[in-house]
């Protein structure tokens, strides 16, 4: 793909927007900004792109379609988007920023994970291990920092490690990489895709453009990951459960023959050993000794959000999961602590049931529920006799609830099973919020 002189529409104006529009600028392509906001609403967003050349489309109705190359759209922005709908009866390409950056510069620099749960988490251990290891890295994609800007600044001599969203996948025509991972699929963001199966198989599509040996990994724990047509040669596994080519044998970690003790990962719950053995496998075709795979991941600790340590107080320990935003992931953050676990939950409703979330966890003290789904949350964890049960208004509400319940030996979780839009602009400024309101009572 040569962007120069091209006219492209950049649609939507978050970070991968942003990104978009420095990069395609700087290599010369003729941009054109459309925001189905009105001008005031995001007029200030402009103040970051000023040393940037652009145009803004004011009046969709005068767009010259049979000049635009493509519509490189924000990933948030649905596929039946009124926007995206006329552009496709133009026979407008509408493509994600990870199709163009495949079309620039291809995948064989990339390493790209995706997963309902945990891809945060191996897309940063990835990226740490690497760098640990002499191997330039970067981590971009869905994890907050857009690609197309990145390798722009940054060249080819780096590994560029993707966490992509369902949303993104949606997007992509040619796109490949030379590693793919799904760490897992369970039910999410129906209120995006309409139903599960195309949430699946807008996962499965990460791997839709793979070459014979590019490599593939792969959950085989996971129902949704098996007997699936993959046209590569090097399909891995990692299994907790199971012999595979990354497993956990009893309190080894085992990769490709090679083994370590677990107690290495210093990150919790039995997910992130799996989130390990993904990490490793897709280094695996690098050539690191496994001594320093192994140094790596010893100093790798929890990302910021993910069932992040955040202060122990009076004996009480508090963690911040506002990444977990789904009940699949939800149940993993609990999965993790054996009792007396204070829950913190609620928050945007994706139109999904709560039950699976509350039965089987006995380790729930006390259960606090804000937001939009904190009623139907409670209807759900009363039917799994969860009886200790307060709802509260907001978030601020809800860490002095638990602050002047929980008694030493506790443990405040704030994992909330729900995505962040009712209240916050992303689940990084919820966390960030959860983190300010707790600190405030260990001064």
């Amino acid at each position: 793909m040569d962007v120069k002189d091209k006219k492209v529409i950049v649609f939507g104006l978050g970070v991968t927007g942003k990104s978009s529009i420095r990069a395609l600028s700087k290599l010369g392509a003729k941009v054109y900004i459309y925001d189905d906001r009105k001008y005031e609403e995001y007029k200030d967003t402009l103040n970051d792109l000023k040393e940037y050349d652009y145009q803004i489309i004011e009046n969709k109705d005068e767009i010259e379609w049979e000049e635009i190359e493509f519509i490189l759209k924000s990933p948030g922005i649905k596929l039946d988007n009124k926007f995206i709908l006329l552009a496709l009866e133009k026979n407008i390409k509408v493509y994600s920023d990870i199709e163009v950056a495949y079309q620039l510069w291809g995948g064989d620099n990339l390493i790209s994970v995706t997963g309902t749960n945990g891809k945060t988490t191996t897309t940063a251990m990835i990226s740490h291990i690497l760098n640990k290891c002499g191997i330039k890295s970067k981590v971009v994609g869905n994890i907050g920092v857009g690609i197309l800007w990145e390798i722009l600044q940054n060249g080819l001599d780096y590994k560029y490690v993707l966490e992509l969203s369902s949303f993104q996948l949606s997007s992509i025509d040619k796109f490949r990489s030379k590693v793919s991972i799904i760490t897992n699929i369970t039910e999410d963001h129906t209120d995006w895709h309409g139903k599960f199966d195309n949430y699946k198989e807008s996962k499965y599509a990460i791997f839709k453009n793979v070459l014979k040996n590019d490599v593939v990994i792969l959950n085989k724990d996971d129902i949704y990951l098996k007997n699936l047509n993959i046209n590569s040669d090097n399909i891995l596994y990692f299994s907790l459960k199971n012999d595979a080519d990354a497993y956990l044998n009893n309190n080894d970690i085992v990769v490709l023959d090679n083994k370590f003790n677990k107690d290495k990962i210093h990150l919790v719950g039995n997910h992130n050993i799996a989130n390990t053995l993904a990490a490793c496998l897709a280094i695996s075709n690098l050539y690191i000794p496994f001594n320093k795979i192994v140094d790596s991941i010893s100093t790798f600790n929890a990302i910021e959000h993910r069932i992040e340590f955040v202060k122990e107080i009076n004996g009480v320990k508090y963690f911040n999961d506002s990444k977990g935003t789904n009940i699949d992931s939800t149940k993993v953050a609990l999965d993790g602590f054996e009792s007396n676990v204070i829950l913190i939950g609620g928050g945007y409703d994706k139109h999904v049931e709560f039950d699976t979330l509350f039965n089987c966890n006995k380790n729930i003290k006390l259960l606090i529920l804000y937001g939009e789904t904190k009623y139907k949350m409670e209807k759900s964890a009363k039917k799994c006799n969860i009886k200790n049960i307060k709802i509260v208004n907001d978030l601020e509400q809800a860490v002095n609830l638990a602050y002047n319940y929980a008694v030493n030996g506790d443990t405040v979780l704030f994992s909330p099973a729900n995505a962040s839009w009712d209240m916050y602009n992303s689940y990084e400024e919820r966390g960030k919020h959860f983190k300010e309101l707790v600190l405030k009572y260990a001064k």
